[in-house]
């Protein structure tokens, strides 16, 4: 853990001083921490000692970083990021406006992970470690403070603008639907889509930033999904998204949808790392490993069906109207167990797969029907229902002890159903994980989200110039 190094613990300076005797010198450390107001320590704990420290000075309006050390044994276990992430938060907190550091010249791995957290050299310092050069670095910190960002969704049926404020505010938001269009199909049509898309985006831009009382000039910059998605439908949200970048001079920020759905838990509660991500969706069920802002790390994902087009797919099978997943849920809770389903891909992996289950679900009605049997809807939404849980459930909580991360978030329109959600709450409860869900508004399709995960891209210095195309499939990272 990490805590605040106390100008009163002296117990814990003169232990600092101790462990890190190689790296104090020139003196008395408990002095100069104790009278010195600039002076700060945050400290790295592993069953309640020492492990590694930051020390700093905090002056005016940037902060210096003085020493910056973890003993050897816990190097290579990521305690070096975990203090700079939390050193990072403090700058941003205080809206300071630079990080500054000297490094050795020959220190590649210090100078790789400086430059990974958008340190950049300034300047060479001749002989500043008596006869090995340094290298001054800086990270300049975008000034945070009312940041607006303008998100923009239309990755497959849904037309949305959203303005958020500081990646965790929701300003407006206006979503334009088109399900009762694709209801008489059965699913999307993507031609049909990406139309609605153009006869309706314009006309929910404006809405959203009257709703939002705002005007294109208080707006920082634009998000916009660039894929995954139906290309068609990408492309005409893209497009607006550079037309309005070149017309009013905005940074263009490109915006993973997956990094949406992530995100969107952000504006119900600040993601707290490390943490894993079971995104399920329409088009996705993945896990994802988290372990600071924008760092994705994907554990596995399905085989084949996806686990909300398997929703669908079996609504179809037993004539229910697209989309079928919450009329599923629904029935699933007044269910009962009757009918036997398959497991999926029951192994110690972390994939899923779904076909295997919509394929069972197919051979038991077309079998009871061939018998002459009637088959019980709501008994096999909650037959089925219940496979669907204990997939998801076994495979999340094995990631979740296996990486030993402490907090679980769920993303993607299926995180709104209901049995799914009231499970992992149990099992999280049970096994003492914390847990963060979306608001049911947040995990469908939504620019709000796209707009959260935006701001924390355009925070990392992630931009595009208006080359930006959509793409279909692709991985997030």
């Amino acid at each position: 853990m990490i805590a605040v190094l106390e100008k009163n613990d002296i117990n814990r300076i003169k232990e600092l001083e101790e462990k890190f005797s190689n790296i104090f010198l020139d003196g008395d450390i408990e002095n100069d921490f104790i009278n010195n107001p600039y002076t700060k320590y945050i400290i790295y704990l592993i069953d309640n000692k020492i492990v590694g420290f930051i020390n700093y000075y905090e002056i005016y309006d940037r902060l210096e970083i003085v020493n910056f050390n973890v003993l050897d044994f816990f190097q290579n276990k990521g305690i070096g990021s975990k203090l700079l992430d939390y050193l990072i938060k403090i700058v941003e907190n205080k809206k300071l406006n630079n990080i500054t550091l000297e490094v050795r010249i020959d220190n590649d791995k210090a100078i790789h992970l400086y430059r990974k957290y958008g340190f950049k050299q300034v300047s060479i310092r001749k002989n500043y470690y008596g006869n090995v050069d340094g290298i001054l670095m800086e990270k300049e910190m975008i000034d945070v403070k009312d940041v607006y960002v303008l998100g923009i969704e239309s990755s497959c049926d849904e037309t949305s603008f959203s303005i958020v404020k500081n990646g965790i505010t929701e300003i407006a938001t206006v979503i334009s639907s088109q399900i009762d269009i694709h209801k008489k199909f059965g699913g999307v049509v993507p031609e049909i889509a990406s139309r609605a898309h153009i006869k309706n985006i314009t006309f929910v831009l404006e809405e959203c930033l009257e709703k939002a009382k705002m005007s294109m000039d208080d707006i920082t910059a634009i998000a916009v999904t660039y894929g995954p998605g139906l290309i068609g439908s990408l492309l005409v949200g893209v497009e607006c998204a550079k037309t309005l970048a070149f017309l009013y001079k905005k940074p263009l920020i490109p915006v993973h949808h997956i990094s949406g759905h992530i995100y969107a838990n952000n504006l119900v509660k600040r993601l707290e790392f490390p943490l894993i991500a079971l995104v399920i969706s329409g088009g996705h069920t993945e896990l994802i490993l988290m372990e600071k802002d924008y760092s994705f790390k994907k554990l596995g994902g399905t085989l084949d069906d996806a686990v909300g087009e398997c929703y669908d797919k079996v609504g179809r099978v037993i004539n229910i109207s697209y989309p079928a997943g919450p009329i599923i849920d629904k029935m699933a809770h007044v269910g009962k167990s009757k009918y036997n389903l398959p497991i999926p891909l029951n192994d110690d992996s972390f994939n899923f797969s779904f076909s295997g289950l919509k394929s069972a679900v197919i051979n038991l009605v077309h079998n009871e029907e061939q018998r002459g049997n009637e088959i019980n809807k709501e008994d096999l939404a909650y037959s089925f229902q219940n496979v669907v849980i204990e997939v998801l459930t076994k495979k999340t909580l094995k990631a979740l002890k296996e990486y030993k991360v402490k907090h679980l978030i769920l993303a993607g329109g299926v995180a709104a159903n209901t049995g799914i959600r009231e499970k992992f709450k149990e099992l999280c409860e049970f096994n003492n994980i914390d847990y963060t869900f979306p608001s049911i508004k947040y995990s469908t399709d939504n620019a709000a989200m796209i707009a959260a995960s935006g701001y924390y891209a355009f925070i990392e210095g992630r931009r595009s110039n208006l080359s930006l195309n959509p793409i279909s499939s692709c991985e997030l990272k």
